[in-house]
Parts: structure tokens; sequence; C-alpha cells
């Protein structure tokens, strides 16, 4: 058989057995709330999931992560007797790759869409006891936080479609520079430095002070990405040959999705769209260094892919925990994300080093 061929079938046989793996681990975490639905036939449960159910899942998780960093990291043959080098300069290798990861982002993402339809709705309104006098109200629960309109997030994105049309039909190479390098992402920081001074000196909000805390670590991560994203900018050589104002200004749509949503909402999935939105950033940027033609980096901890994976390996573990924990239990959260930041800024000095 073909090396090519044999190489598939491999891939598919891997893929085969962590789907059956994930269908077991769900039947097992399916199986208690069965068993208790069936022994309380007639009553109204309410059942919750527990920590020790996914910790199958973590396990799979865990080794699925260690074993693509140790192999992605590793220069040696792999076992059909490539080396990672020849991987990367094969086209057809990295189409397939992006096909696999675009449908495991999919899976992933309807999986956490059908896991979030199964939370119980935090703003339900409680029931009046038997008990109770006639007279008697039960204090209304804390309004949550207002969000924007969707007729202003689309004036919003009408304003950035109108920019990239702007800069695809009517500018040059270099006019389209200029405009990302003087105007939009200095422009962007200042709006995020201002929110950031209204998130600091703010006195009106139903949210703890763990929740704040959480909020802070990862949009005061956020707005140091666009810093970084603003000077990687800058510091392009030939601005006459720059072909990447699409991937620069959907990059500031999504911090500004990622920053808006972790400080003005106050749904529990907040996290999780701040995390989805530090794995979609790493993406960006190793489009927009295609686009631009930028060598890859000499060492594989300067490159994108440290950054894309701990954010992936968080990004689940914020969606077992969103899943797992209620809304009251913050501290283990508020810690998950403190390592989250410590590890990234770690890696950031290291690809600063390896560059």
């Amino acid at each position: 058989m073909e090396q090519r061929a044999t190489i598939f079938v491999e891939v598919m046989v891997v893929i085969a057995i962590i789907g059956i793996l994930a269908f077991l681990i769900g039947l097992l975490v399916r199986a208690p709330q069965g068993s208790k639905a069936a022994a309380g036939a007639g009553v109204e449960t309410e059942s919750s999931p527990r920590w020790f159910e996914f910790t199958l899942a973590l396990i799979l998780l865990a080794a699925i992560a260690a074993f693509l960093i140790w192999l992605i990291s590793s220069g040696t043959q792999w076992m059909w007797g490539e080396t990672i080098e020849d991987w990367r300069a094969d086209t057809r290798a990295t189409v397939f790759a992006g096909v696999m990861i675009g449908l495991a982002a999919i899976g992933l993402i309807a999986s956490l869409a059908y896991a979030l339809t199964r939370l119980p709705s935090a703003t339900a309104t409680p029931r009046r006891s038997i008990h109770a006098a006639p007279g008697d109200v039960a204090s209304p629960a804390a309004a949550p936080a207002r969000s924007g309109s969707p007729l202003g997030v689309l004036g919003l994105l009408a304003v950035v479609i109108a920019a990239v049309l702007l800069c695809w039909i009517g500018l040059p190479a270099a006019a389209q520079y200029s405009l990302l390098a003087n105007l939009i992402y200095p422009a962007s920081l200042g709006v995020a430095l201002v929110l950031l001074f209204d998130k600091a000196t703010r006195t009106w909000g139903s949210k703890r002070g763990v929740e704040s805390a959480r909020e802070w670590l990862l949009c005061d991560l956020l707005v140091f990405l666009l810093i970084l994203a603003f000077l990687n900018l800058h510091n392009i050589a030939k601005p006459d040959g720059y072909a990447g104002s699409f991937w620069d200004l959907l990059n500031i749509v999504v911090f500004f999705i990622g920053l808006w949503t972790l400080d003005r909402s106050a749904a529990r999935g907040r996290f999780l769209v701040g995390y989805g939105s530090l794995v979609v950033l790493p993406l960006l940027l190793l489009i927009w260094q295609s686009v631009q033609g930028v060598p890859a980096p000499a060492s594989w901890w300067a490159s994108v892919w440290p950054f894309l994976i701990l954010s992936a390996v968080f990004f689940v573990l914020e969606a077992v925990t969103l899943v797992a924990s209620s809304e009251e239990q913050q501290t283990l959260p508020a810690i998950k994300d403190a390592l989250f930041v410590v590890l990234y800024g770690v890696l950031l000095i290291v690809a600063a080093k390896s560059a």
C-alpha cells in the first residue's frame, strides 16, 4: 500500500478510537442520571453533573494533548518514517490536518452547545413555599447586567464591513497598512484602555469578587495580545506588500467580542467565550503570517502552536467547569485561570527567547 494511504488509514484508526472512547465516556456519565430518573418516576428531580463523572474525559483529553505536544515538538522520525519537517513541507498533509482540525472544532462546538442547552436556567423564578403567608413576597433576584442590543452590534459590524470593502476596492497595499497601523489599531487600543479604566473605577454591578478577578485575568491578557498584534503589524519591513487587512480587522473584531462579553455580560458562559477568542487569535496570526509570506520560525516554541494547544486545552477545561460546577463555586475556576495566564506568560517569554 502507498505510504500516504497508510498514513490516512492510521489517522482514521486513531480518530475512530478516540470517538469510541468518547462515546463510552458519554454512556458512563449518563448512566447514573438515567437510574435516578427511573427510581423517581413521576417525581420532578433535578440532577447536577458531578466532578468525578468527568474524570475519564479529562484523562482522555490530557493524553491526547500530551501526545500532540510530543508529536509536534519532537523532530524525530514518525512511525511511518517521515520527520516533522517533511510533514510541514507537504501541502496535502497540511490541508488534511487543517480539515481534521476543522472537523474536530465543529464537533467540539456542537458538543458544548448541547451541554450548555442542558444547563438549568439561572434566571428561573423561585417557587412560592406552601407554608408562606399570603402577603409574603419573595425577594427578586439581582437583575443581570444589560448587554448591547442586536441593532448596535450590527451597526458596529457594518463599520467593519465598510472598512474591509474600502481596503479591497479603493486602497493600495501601502494605504491599507497606514490605515491599520496609524488609525484602527491605535483607536482600538484606546477603546480597550477606556474599557479597562471603566472596569477599574466602576461602582455598580452584581458580580462577586472572584468573578471579577477571573474577568481581569482574561481581559488583561486579551489587551496585551492586542498590543502584540499592533507591534507585529508595525514591524512589517515592506508596507507595499501588505495583504493582511482582512485578517487584522477580524483579529480586532474577535478581540472586542471576547473583551466585551467578559466585561459587560453576566452569563455563565462568558469565560468560555473568552477562552474561545484566545483559541481563534493564534489561528488568525497563523493565517496572517502565511498571507504575508512570513517564514516559519526556526523553533517550534516560537510558533503559534504552543499557544493554540494551551488555549484549546483550557477551553475544554472551562467547558467542563461550566457544566460540572455551580454558579457559586468559582474558586477552582479562578485558580485555573491564574494558572493559564502564568503558563501563557511563560510561553511568551520562551517564544521571545527562541525567536
